[in-house]
């Protein structure tokens, strides 16, 4: 386990724009479900006045870009954790005596999962119980599908090393090869489900092959991140002549990494606008179904790489600075509680947030204009700061109990 000194900043604000874009896609995702017409396959989606969203195209383009970005941080979760993990466990896999220790440190890293989720899950039968009733609490979905993200996290982290060791037997090159033909595979499957066969989302169990996907899709976002984490701890340790060690300096050029970051914001933002603009409201959304939109994994793959890779990056030396990295560094390490704990509870918080946004909705239908306009700007500030305001409230909350309760324990520094 990287100690406190080993962290990289940039990775932990990753971390933090991840926890924020999935905190906005799932207070927008009921909205956007039902203004891109999908009355239908969702009935429990109740926003009224959706039709007023459907027929804004800057409402339509903005909730079309944070689907994405909450698809993006679930890419970002797991790519995070693959590129630490499996490249560390790579390199250490060739030691004797590799699969007794990682049958202890994979143990105590399952058992920090289960420790969390039960933490949150008592907390939520609690409130449940004494406070105030939260809906589906107790149901057999509650700790099942409901938390099918964080039980595939629990299995990825659980064979994490049988991947490290068979990539290091592969070899770097083989196993990229690999990877990437099924990542092809992977995602033209994807994309036949997002635009031709999406089904009906609240049938679907462990046996549809869609839901099967979705698991798929997360492996190898988890295993390709491996992949590249392997890849720079070989280019580090070569020759400073080696082509390897060329691609990663050239790769590490601000200009270099500006120029992909751009270029992909660009066209997320071009075909987005365009789609919005066109009213293809039903292709803006399958572009961003689930686990299945190949742009959300590209830009985490990019974001990954500019946070991931060394740099010669800029110092901030200045007080806000430094506050600034502090409170990355709190939040930081609460994205895990905070998955649980928004799904856990997650018609507690939806609640307060719709029930101000049907609100604001229902007074932007009485008016006209620019008053009207106005009131959709208010809409959507709210609901952004609303997303950033409850993720940092969990991620703090995190910070001052269940990170404690797991160093009590012994299961972290």
């Amino acid at each position: 386990m990287r100690s406190k000194k080993m962290r990289n900043e940039r990775i932990e604000f990753l971390r933090v724009c991840a926890i924020i874009g999935i905190s906005a896609f799932h207070v927008l995702l009921a909205w956007f479900q039902q203004a891109s017409g999908l009355d239908a396959i969702h009935p429990q989606a109740v926003a009224s006045h959706a039709n007023l969203l459907a027929e804004s195209f800057p409402s339509m383009w903005l909730m079309s870009v944070v689907n994405l970005l909450g698809a993006w941080g679930n890419h970002v979760f797991y790519m995070i954790s693959g590129f630490f993990l499996i490249s560390s466990l790579a390199a250490q896999s060739r030691q004797v005596g590799f699969w007794r220790q990682q049958c202890v440190a994979t143990l105590r890293r399952c058992v920090v999962i289960i420790v969390t989720l039960a933490f949150y899950a008592g907390i939520a039968l609690l409130v449940n119980a004494y406070v105030m009733p939260i809906p589906g609490v107790g149901a057999s979905t509650w700790l099942g599908m409901d938390l099918e993200f964080i039980w595939l996290y629990l299995i990825f982290v659980a064979i994490a090393p049988a991947i490290a060791w068979a990539i290091e037997r592969i070899g770097s090159f083989r196993a990229e090869m690999l990877v990437v033909a099924m990542l092809v595979v992977v995602y033209l499957l994807n994309g036949y489900i997002a635009f031709f066969d999406q089904g009906n989302l609240d049938g679907r169990g462990l046996g549809d092959w869609r839901k099967q996907m979705s698991a798929i899709t997360y492996l190898f976002s988890f295993v390709f991140a491996g992949l590249i984490g392997r890849r720079l701890r070989e280019a580090q340790s070569s020759a400073e002549d080696s082509k390897l060690h060329g691609l990663v300096e050239c790769m590490k050029s601000p200009k270099v990494l500006k120029w992909l970051i751009l270029v992909a914001c660009a066209c997320i933002v071009m075909l987005t606008g365009i789609l919005a603009f066109s009213r293809r409201n039903d292709l803006l959304y399958a572009l961003s179904f689930k686990s299945t939109s190949v742009l959300s994994f590209v830009m985490a793959l990019l974001a990954l790489l500019i946070c991931a890779l060394p740099e010669r990056s800029v110092r901030l030396d200045s007080q806000s600075g430094s506050r600034f990295i502090a409170a990355i560094n709190v939040l930081a390490p609460g994205i895990l509680g905070f998955y649980i704990a928004q799904s856990l509870m997650h018609e507690l918080w939806y609640k307060a947030s719709y029930y101000v946004m049907h609100g604001l909705l229902a007074q932007a239908t009485r008016l006209s204009g620019v008053a009207g306009s106005g009131m959709l700007v208010v809409f959507f500030g709210f609901a952004i700061l609303f997303a950033a305001a409850f993720a940092s409230f969990v991620c703090l909350f995190d910070r001052f109990s269940r990170q404690p309760v797991l160093r009590m324990l012994r299961l972290s520094h």
